[in-house]
């Protein structure tokens, strides 16, 4: 099987029909240039060149050769570009879980940033609650994690992006529905909604400590927030919820979300990875979160 070189070689004399020329082109001296054709002719079992001491012309086989050569040539040189781009992140597959509220507004900035600066880079999302999120990150199942409060562990990198005011999220009739903002304590005598503990402990028990800090125990009903929200019946019951600002953006049927003028605080959101997965994808997408919520 012909060297690159070696058919680098043959297209530059193909081209310039002059071993002197070719040699030039090639910054090497005519003399390797010739033998390097004479054994290329030789594993072929043919001439490519017919040589008289004026000129230099291709025989058929030769002629036959230089589209195969070229075409060689130019699938290595695209192999190399996409070897070198995949290096630093250009290209690749992106496997991302991500919480419930990213959906809303935090996924959406972070795929468009990265189909603008990126569009080789191929992102696959997957919806996951934030207890899995650890063992498929281990597993390779997914390169990264964007999460609200996401779990801790000591082998996971969690590095915040965003933190958001908390709402509270009420139906459409309730009586501080139309308020500008409310104190988290005005809802101590509502029934709360929040979701399993088991799928999500941490921010299950950042949303519980707020209400604390407000003065009161949540009564916590049965269910699931995130089910009710999105089949639509959040706002047939007379359930209350917390959740980042970010869901206001694309409200659900029968509820709206009121801010809180206190406590004050916010949840933030993380890109969650393990250092021993790592892909120059998932670098891309750490750098592109990193600037993309700056300004937020």
């Amino acid at each position: 099987m012909p060297e690159l070189r070696h058919l680098r070689y043959f297209v530059a004399v193909a081209e310039e029909l002059n071993f002197s020329r070719a040699a030039q082109r090639l910054h090497m001296a005519q003399p390797p240039l010739s033998l390097a054709i004479r054994q290329l002719e030789q594993e072929l079992g043919t001439e490519l060149f017919q040589r008289s001491t004026r000129e230099v012309t291709l025989t058929e086989p030769g002629r036959t050769f230089l589209e195969g050569a070229r075409r060689t040539l130019a699938e290595a040189e695209r192999a190399v570009g996409s070897a070198k781009r995949a290096a630093v992140g250009e290209t690749g597959r992106l496997r991302v879980a991500f919480s419930w509220s990213a959906r809303y507004e935090t996924l959406p900035a972070l795929g468009r940033a990265l189909r603008a600066q990126h569009p080789d880079v191929e992102m696959l999302a997957q919806e996951m609650w934030n207890a899995q999120m650890p063992a498929a990150l281990r597993s390779g199942a997914v390169d990264i994690a964007v999460a609200l409060c996401p779990e801790r562990a000591p082998d996971l990198v969690a590095e915040v992006i965003r933190s958001e005011p908390v709402v509270a999220v009420v139906g459409a009739d309730h009586m501080l529905a139309s308020e500008d903002a409310i104190p988290l304590r005005s809802l101590a005598a509502e029934p709360f909604v929040f979701f399993p503990r088991e799928l999500a402990p941490r921010l299950h028990d950042v949303l519980v400590a707020l209400c604390r800090r407000a003065g009161f125990e949540p009564a916590d009903r049965s269910g699931s927030f995130h089910t009710s929200w999105d089949l639509g019946i959040l706002g047939d019951s007379e359930l209350v919820a917390l959740a980042p600002r970010s869901v206001a953006s694309r409200q659900a049927e029968g509820v709206v979300t009121v801010a809180l003028s206190e406590p004050t605080e916010h949840l933030e959101t993380c890109v969650v990875w393990h250092e021993a997965n790592r892909t120059p994808a998932r670098e891309t997408l750490v750098s592109l979160a990193r600037t993309v919520f700056a300004a937020s």
